[in-house]
């Protein structure tokens, strides 16, 4: 019988710190948190290094479910942030934007206010990326 998971007791961080390593292979410290939602524990994480850069992007089976069948897979590369962002972009910014993160805690950690993270140019650039690849 499986485990349930008390979402009253979830303690959800933006930015979280690894004490031990992970499931995954890449050599992880931090983890940020793009979206959560507490009712389904569907998830989006960014894994990142000591050095703060991006190792990949994880995402919970029930996102992943949400892809078209040829996409579907659990971890993506830190090159994939753009197409992950572009089809997530709603659950994103509206936990972004919620009370779940700090407003000074996001700017401290990528020095933008969320407002221009999320801009129409930032999402424009977003797209221009995927059509590169």
């Amino acid at each position: 019988m499986a485990k349930k998971t008390n979402t009253s007791d979830l303690q959800i961080t933006f930015v979280h710190q690894f004490k031990r390593s992970t499931r995954t292979e890449w050599p992880d410290k931090f983890r940020i948190t793009w979206y959560f939602n507490p009712a389904t524990l569907d998830y989006i994480y960014e894994h990142k290094d000591e050095k703060f850069k991006t190792n990949g992007f994880v995402l919970s089976d029930g996102l992943v479910q949400q892809l078209p069948e040829e996409l579907q897979k659990k971890y993506f590369l830190p090159h994939e942030r753009c197409f992950i962002f572009l089809l997530f972009e709603l659950q994103i910014t509206e936990f972004i934007n919620s009370e779940e993160v700090n407003d000074d805690e996001f700017e401290n950690v990528f020095g933008l206010s969320k407002r221009r993270y999320f801009s129409v140019e930032s999402i424009d650039d977003w797209t221009e990326q995927i059509e590169l690849l």
